[in-house]
């Protein structure tokens, strides 16, 4: 329909044919009582009456409850302009809608009726209804899907509190702890010092030893109090502090042998830091003792990063082995240790030298530590 105006013949008395087989209600009132003139089937069958019962009945009088509409169709029938009007029928739930196009027809001129269109709305309004029940309830569990996440989140963000919180108490416990060893070992150091002046020539050699294996723990657990790492330790700078200790501990100031350190800046997990300080202690010690005859040389200990392993390697400029069975009879003076610490860092060891030479000794270790065996 469009809300197009019919023609002037619409009144004549006959009913046009767009109008017989149009789906929606219409209807033709004529004059100022607005008498029907004519109805098509659809109309009919909205207010459940023949075409014959309407005919010749005003507009009051077959739908006496439509006072609204009925004012409507006078202003519309007075000022020959089309209005489009909606109204609520309170039938019960759900309500009713309405919606009137209404528009003046003209024969020669003048106003002698009106057409109306009607359009039930109650299904479109129905919809919409639900949608907007739907919205809501929709926005609702928004809303408590949005309260919930957030206070998962309140708790997650406690829950981490707490945890760096522990991990920080954690962190400075291990620090006053290894603080403690520290100072606890330096004791010790000490001790084995005082009883080494005390002890026979054959003696002052093992307690040497035993005091550079526990300077090597001491220098760790100092090195862990002051970086504050707790998990990992500085391969680089446990390295130099231990060949420092060593220089001190093993060689006098008139000494000829020199100890160096190249090294690449690398962690270590402080689970293997120590077998990893003593291992370095061994090898030093056995070239300080059997590299130098005459008392001058160099030791380099280097550390870099190979691959996924970590690479030691400690380096002298000695005399080196003259032959198989005094590479073995070198290597016999702390092999028992290096072997355990070795095997405790889950690495490997090769060493080469010739005689005048020096000798090398190369260790590879994994940059993370080898996962513990479990039974199966």
């Amino acid at each position: 329909m469009g809300g197009k105006p019919p023609s002037d013949a619409m009144l004549s008395g006959r009913s046009s044919p767009w109008l017989e087989h149009a789906p929606l209600p219409m209807a033709e009132f004529e004059g100022t009582a607005h008498v029907v003139r004519y109805v098509n089937p659809a109309f009919c069958r909205l207010i459940g009456k023949a075409g014959s019962e309407l005919a010749g009945k005003p507009f009051c009088e077959i739908l006496p409850e439509k006072r609204e509409c009925l004012a409507v169709l006078d202003r519309i029938y007075r000022t020959g302009i089309s209005e489009k009007y909606t109204e609520q029928e309170d039938t019960g739930p759900p309500p009713a809608f309405w919606s009137y196009a209404i528009w003046p027809v003209t024969v020669d001129g003048r106003r002698v009726g009106v057409v109306i269109q009607l359009i039930d709305t109650t299904p479109l309004r129905g919809e919409i209804l639900v949608m907007n029940e739907e919205l809501l309830l929709g926005s609702l569990r928004q809303h408590a899907l949005g309260a919930a996440a957030e206070a998962a989140n309140t708790r997650l963000r406690a829950e981490v509190s707490d945890r760096e919180q522990r991990e920080r108490d954690a962190q400075m416990l291990t620090i006053e702890v290894s603080h403690r060893i520290k100072n606890s070992l330096q004791i010790v150091v000490g001790l084995i010092g005082y009883e080494a002046k005390r002890a026979t020539v054959p003696s002052v050699e093992g307690y040497a030893a035993m005091k550079a294996r526990i300077g090597a723990m001491a220098e760790l657990y100092d090195l862990i109090s002051q970086s504050g790492r707790g998990r990992t330790v500085p391969a680089n700078a446990y390295l130099r502090e231990i060949a420092e200790a060593m220089a001190a501990s093993l060689l006098g100031r008139a000494s000829g042998i020199e100890i160096a350190v190249e090294a690449e800046a690398l962690d270590i997990d402080s689970d293997r830091a120590l077998p990893f300080g003593l291992l370095v202690n061994e090898l030093v010690t056995n070239a300080v003792k059997h590299a130098f005859p005459d008392g001058n040389g160099r030791i380099v200990l280097s550390l870099k990063q190979v691959g996924g392993q970590i690479e030691l390697t400690v380096a002298d400029d000695g005399v080196g082995v003259k032959n198989q069975e005094s590479e073995q009879a070198t290597r016999k003076h702390g092999a028992d240790y290096v072997d355990v610490f070795v095997r405790q860092l889950g690495g490997t060891i090769a060493m080469s030298g010739s005689q005048g030479a020096g000798t090398i000794v190369r260790i590879r270790l994994p940059l993370l530590a080898v996962p513990a065996r479990t039974s199966a």
